[in-house]
């Protein structure tokens, strides 16, 4: 059983321009019911079954909610389970830049690319005797070299390294108006209808320190009954995405300086970030670890798990080593909240018709990457 639902986007239109945006989405809360008595290993097993889309994330942020909350047999810390999700998320980051993003821009879309990149990862992370592979380095760095080279000709057009050197907005135009690969030629499509910065955009979300994590999100969960429907940080509504991790990066920061927390900087950080993962698959020493481990009391843990999407977080608390209450928050829950970066990205949009406008909204949705489908209506303000 898949908890799947979908999320339906109304603008509210006046004279071609946006004057409110309705979020609503149908996807159910049900991880408390569905897991309700389960001992840990039958949430393990459980999990990935409830979740089609990043279901190792999911599995990963389980596995450290349980190893923080004390159930017996999961370990706190894993290198392999970090590595497992900085795999899924290059897997995604193929998946978006080759395939869904043309979809969303109404292009053709580049499968062969995304095909082979999932047949390196299944072959390079199991063995074929089933030996999981993910903590094996030599096995890791030779599959870093074959999505590297995938990545060099299908969207970089040139060694990832070259590219994480662009120097600022100018020298990213030069290489898009370039049109080596498909993700530079649309870029340069996007670049030609960008604006000026917009000031009203959603803060991006802090780094989840442990920290914060503490101070921030377990308060809230314990006491906000509606935090998993429509989460805030200290009481904002903030975005999390390859933009808020790849903030600091210097060709992101340069785009985020002239067009803000925009689709075309969501778009820069994702390409620049799958360069980023890339090099930690290699061996390099990432900013900060995707999984985290964080016990909120007795039989009370938080897994909290840097997805291709943003932050994941699964709560859990036990009660003679079964589930007692279980929470999740996804990314899609941020990022798509009532007042949320989708919403106030969208605000005061304006095009020459009803089907520019549709794909200005369609593009923005991509950007920001829903885990669920995600429907687009024009109605009148």
């Amino acid at each position: 059983m898949a908890l799947e639902g979908e999320l339906v986007v109304t603008l509210r239109c006046d004279a071609q321009r946006v004057r409110g945006v309705d979020v609503k989405s149908t996807r159910p809360l049900l991880a408390a019911r569905v897991l309700a008595g389960k001992t840990g290993a039958e949430v393990a097993t459980t999990i990935p079954l409830l979740y089609s889309i990043c279901g190792g994330a999911q599995g990963a942020a389980a596995a450290c909610a349980l190893a923080a909350a004390g159930a017996t047999g999961f370990a706190r810390e894993s290198a392999a389970r970090d590595t497992g999700v900085v795999v899924e998320a290059l897997q995604e980051g193929f998946w978006h830049l080759l395939i869904g993003w043309p979809n969303a821009m109404g292009s053709e879309a580049q499968v062969t690319p995304v095909t082979a990149a999932r047949y390196q990862i299944a072959t390079s992370a199991r063995a074929s005797d089933g030996t999981d592979l993910l903590g094996d380095a030599a096995a890791m760095r030779g599959l870093a070299v074959s999505l590297g080279k995938l990545a060099e000709r299908a969207i970089f057009g040139m060694p990832s390294p070259q590219w994480q050197s662009l120097a600022d907005a100018d020298a990213l135009a030069a290489w898009a108006g370039a049109g080596a690969t498909l993700p530079a030629r649309l870029l340069a499509h996007v670049l030609a209808g960008a604006t000026p910065r917009h000031h009203a955009a959603a803060k991006l979300m802090p780094p989840p320190r442990r920290d914060l994590l503490l101070q921030v999100i377990a308060p809230a969960l314990r006491d906000d009954p509606a935090f998993a429907r429509a989460p805030l940080w200290a009481g904002e509504p903030v975005e999390t995405s390859a933009l808020s991790r790849m903030r600091e990066h210097p060709l992101v920061a340069a785009v985020d300086r002239t067009y803000g927390h925009a689709p075309v900087t969501r778009i820069v950080a994702r390409i620049a970030e799958v360069g980023q993962m890339l090099d930690v698959l290699a061996g390099g020493q990432p900013a900060a670890p995707r999984t985290q481990s964080v016990t909120l009391g007795a039989g009370d843990g938080l897994g909290a798990v840097e997805t291709a999407r943003g932050l994941l977080l699964h709560r859990v608390r036990l009660h003679d080593e079964c589930v007692a209450d279980y929470q999740v928050v996804a990314p899609t829950e941020w990022n798509f909240h009532p007042q949320g970066p989708l919403v106030r990205g969208l605000a005061d949009a304006a095009a020459d018709d009803r089907a520019a406008l549709l794909r200005t909204a369609r593009l923005a949705v991509h950007s920001l990457d829903p885990c669920v489908a995600c429907r687009v209506e024009v109605a009148h303000a």
